[in-house]
């Protein structure tokens, strides 16, 4: 199991990951490149459209190799041709060896559990978030407010913004007295928040 992220460098990845090569950041994070890429997964995190336009959509297709205009395909007419490998097909309903049940529970390279929908696995508590609260943006980021990813109450799971994340991140690197500061403010915009929700509620 590969280092797992720190705060900084999760930084990092949210400052530059939308314009700067995968390859890039894999070394200066000294990360290899499907953490990086499930990270960016897990942040919300996107390629801008300059960039895909300067690195993805120019790649052009390999002319050498395409089918000339007019030119037949070599199996036309032999529909239902088989050509070896018939001795090591899976039989039809035959599932394979690492294959698992929708609902089944995993536990990521980062330590955070994840669960089978469909095909694919999604993070645990960003699952319970949306069956149990609402729709997700992939914005969205899902904390654990005690600091407990084993802790997946639905009480315990609280949504914020990349933004907010971020900011959360960089109050660790700041001084203990500018901490409390900040963690003042943060409480006394919940409480304005919630105070005006209850007004505008009032019949």
């Amino acid at each position: 199991m590969g280092r797992k992220w720190i705060d900084k460098e999760r930084q990092v990845l949210i400052d530059k990951y939308a314009d700067t090569p995968s390859k890039e950041l894999s070394k200066i994070l000294n990360k290899p490149l499907f953490s990086l890429y499930n990270q960016a997964n897990k942040l919300g995190l996107k390629k801008d459209q300059e960039y895909l336009k300067a690195h993805v959509y120019t790649i052009k297709p390999n002319k050498e190799t395409q089918f000339v205009k007019g030119q037949k395909a070599w199996n036309k007419g032999m529909k239902g041709l088989m050509i070896g490998g018939q001795a090591t097909q899976f039989a039809k309903g035959h599932k394979p060896h690492n294959w698992k049940p929708e609902g089944t529970i995993r536990v990521n390279a980062e330590g955070y559990k994840e669960i089978k929908v469909g095909k694919k696995y999604v993070l645990l508590s960003r699952h319970i978030y949306s069956t149990q609260v609402g729709e997700l943006k992939s914005t969205d980021i899902i904390r654990f407010k005690d600091g407990n990813r084993e802790n997946l109450d639905i009480n315990n799971l609280e949504k914020i913004s990349r933004e907010e994340h971020a900011l959360r991140n960089s109050v660790h690197n700041l001084p203990e007295e500018l901490k409390e500061v900040v963690n003042l403010k943060r409480t006394i915009s919940k409480l304005i928040t919630e105070h005006g929700k209850r007004q505008n509620s009032r019949p």
